[in-house]
């Protein structure tokens, strides 16, 4: 049985390890110990949300929420940072449930949008987002790496 639920200081062992395949899988590799570092402040200071996906006691997969603010719409909004599940698990559902807890996740925090980005050629994803009701968007967009 899948088992969603937001994540704790407590999983952060079982966090890093997850965010270490995903760093491994986006071909990322910053050292473990600031993976972990980084991971265990966003959990103490509670400036984003991630929630976790596990099954029989082991971490599957999980969505990163980040906040969004929108003077535009005087609201806040969440942004899908991240969401990822281990390649032997997909398929099964998994980021669908964990796409669907981060919408509830969004309207109990009354956001005014939810936004992602997925690469072009993820069309699994796109079709997983489309299914939700996401529209793709096509406006300018600009991204510039900031460190070295």
């Amino acid at each position: 049985m899948l088992h969603i639920a937001k994540a704790e200081l407590n999983d952060l062992d079982a966090l890093t390890v997850l965010f270490d395949q995903y760093q491994r899988w986006l071909a990322i590799r910053p050292p473990l110990s600031q993976t972990r570092a980084f991971t265990e402040q966003r959990l103490c200071e509670q400036d984003t949300c991630i929630l976790t996906a596990s099954r029989q006691s082991s971490m599957v997969g999980f969505v990163h929420l980040t906040p969004l603010y929108s003077l535009a719409r005087a609201r806040r909004g969440l942004i899908i940072n991240d969401l990822y599940v281990q390649p032997d698990s997909r398929r099964q559902g998994i980021a669908r449930a964990l796409v669907s807890h981060a919408l509830k996740e969004a309207r109990a925090r009354q956001a005014a949008c939810l936004l992602l980005q997925t690469h072009q050629s993820n069309h699994a994803a796109h079709h997983l987002f489309e299914s939700f009701g996401f529209i793709c968007d096509v406006s300018q967009y600009y991204f510039l790496d900031v460190i070295d």
